[in-house]
């Protein structure tokens, strides 16, 4: 009887470290990725052209959240910016160098995507719409309008 009973013990604790522990590897946070243009005016047609600009100094900041996302990052062609799950509106504080604008990302939450059993579901945002105020930016344009977790650019910013 004690053979068998160890024999038990031996099994369970054996099924047991058969079990999978494992954690979710992969990135379950949707980020819209923002990239910074500068608009150049062609002098043989008036058309504007589009050259990558790099940020000097960027800090950013939630609106009405208590988070720092960028203190002052230097060299910045592209930022990420997190979008609430819980809300169809993400509201931000975009410091360029020493001029100050606000962005507001406005989406709908209507399609998830499956990652796996230890991640569950991802939230895909669609961006529907994008205010902003202008001072240092003149203008956005919404490129991609789901938010994948991938390196994909959403959203343009351009600078005057």
């Amino acid at each position: 009887m004690k053979k068998f009973r160890y024999l038990i013990y031996i099994l369970i604790i054996g099924l047991a470290a058969c079990t999978s522990t494992e954690e979710c590897g992969e990135d379950t946070e949707v980020t819209a990725q923002i990239n910074f243009y500068q608009k150049t005016p062609s002098l043989i047609d008036g058309s504007d052209s589009l050259i990558t600009l790099t940020v000097d100094s960027i800090s950013v900041r939630g609106l009405s959240v208590d988070s720092v996302l960028y203190n002052n990052s230097k060299s910045k062609t592209y930022i990420y910016l997190p979008l609430n799950k819980l809300a169809e509106q993400s509201d931000y504080i975009m410091t360029f160098n020493s001029t100050t604008d606000t962005i507001s990302i406005l989406y709908h939450n209507d399609s998830s995507y499956y990652l796996s059993i230890e991640c569950g579901c991802i939230v895909l945002p669609t961006i529907d719409e994008i205010v902003s105020t202008n001072h240092y930016i003149d203008s956005v344009s919404i490129i991609t309008n789901t938010v994948i977790p991938t390196n994909a650019e959403n959203i343009q910013i351009y600078h005057f």
